[in-house]
């Protein structure tokens, strides 16, 4: 079987985890690189001790080397134009990172041109492949909880960038239900951003599904913070991170019976806290390739799924700003942080514009070229 070859577009810290992926599966190439810093592209060579083209030009890499997989790895405000950009030049599939688009209106765009291009369009929510997700979507399933009544969570960083995956992993175990509604409300005080993406200070979400679950989400409200959930159901909870997960209902005798389910590439022993980015990785990018192939009839991270995670996280914007609660699906396609900010509806008491990432840009960059 010939491996798939793939592109990379844009060489940050995240593209690590798209690249371990492919090559993990053995199913696919590296065959170009493309980003503005030449010294990026040269230590992913060294890394994973491969030797694709680079490009400081991402189209050109795209028009040279016309490559079966793209993915796009820019921050945030790049997902868009370099997802619309490669399906122009219709690859099989575009993987892009999350949260899938800095606006609602900009994620459609993205699926708007995969489908008139027929090309395939998926979001790297890769903890949907973690072994201890698929297993509480399972019991869940099985009603090894009874109805679940509350799933509650702790984020921080800001809800685009952290909380995309927590609201992506409310639909996965529920069996990918529909949210109706969310109310929310948020706090900024001061001019913060995340990968040049304006957020919050401090913000709270609820969620309710059609199947009257609910969700919680407390970003940078409360200390604690990781993925994973606890998650509270008529008969017996479940608590999880990307590595545990441990159980409690009748059949354990009301004790926590706890599990440590590894994956099909790596075991959590083995690599600890590494493993949730390694195994998801992997796991996606295999899942990825059967689809692609014929061998799978869909993708559990297609677009579909993307654009509602980013749909979730702006609705806590939105009845900020209209101070009511938000149905789904919602109309508003701006960034409502950025109507309430730009409109004078939220303005810093505390002027002066900081990015929490700015850590990751080079040289004398303070802000990202996208």
């Amino acid at each position: 079987m010939s491996k798939l070859r793939v592109g990379i577009i844009g060489c940050g810290g995240i593209s690590n985890n798209h690249i371990r992926g492919y090559i993990d599966t053995g199913r696919y190439e590296i065959v170009g690189l493309a980003d503005l810093n030449t010294d990026a592209m040269a230590e992913k060579d060294a890394l994973f001790n491969i030797a694709p083209r680079h490009y400081t030009d991402a189209r050109a890499m795209l028009a040279a080397e016309k490559p079966d997989v793209v993915s796009i790895c820019t921050w945030h405000a790049g997902h868009a134009p370099w997802t619309i950009a490669a399906a122009a030049y219709r690859p099989q599939a575009i993987l892009c990172e999350k949260p899938m688009a800095d606006t609602l209106g900009h994620a459609e765009q993205m699926m708007i041109a995969c489908r008139r291009n027929n090309v395939r369009l998926g979001i790297s929510h890769q903890r949907r492949f973690l072994p201890s997700y698929t297993l509480a979507r399972d019991l869940i399933a099985r009603k090894a909880i009874g109805d679940v009544h509350m799933i509650q969570s702790f984020a921080a960083d800001g809800l685009p960038n952290y909380s995309s995956h927590q609201t992506d992993m409310y639909r996965y175990l529920l069996g990918d239900i529909e949210c109706d509604w969310v109310m929310g409300n948020i706090e900024r005080k001061t001019d913060r951003y995340e990968r040049s993406t304006r957020i919050e200070d401090c913000a709270i979400g609820v969620f309710h599904f059609t199947n009257g679950a609910m969700a919680l989400i407390l970003s940078d409200v409360t200390p604690t913070v990781y993925q994973g959930a606890l998650i509270y159901g008529s008969s017996g909870m479940i608590t999880m991170t990307p590595s545990s997960l441990q159980l409690l209902n009748a059949d354990t005798n009301g004790r926590w019976q706890t599990y440590e389910p590894d994956g099909a590439f790596y075991k959590v022993a083995e690599l600890g806290e590494r493993f949730e980015w390694q195994e998801a990785g992997a796991a996606q990018a295999l899942e990825l390739a059967d689809w692609l192939e014929g061998t799978r009839s869909s993708f559990r991270n297609e677009a579909e799924n993307g654009i509602k995670a980013l749909q979730m996280v702006h609705a806590v914007y939105e009845p900020a700003r209209r101070h009511e609660k938000v149905l789904l699906p919602m109309e508003t396609r701006a960034n409502p942080l950025d109507l309430m900010v730009e409109s004078g509806h939220l303005v810093p008491e505390r002027p002066g514009a900081y990015d929490i990432r700015a850590f990751l840009l080079r040289g004398e960059r303070m802000t990202s070229d996208h």
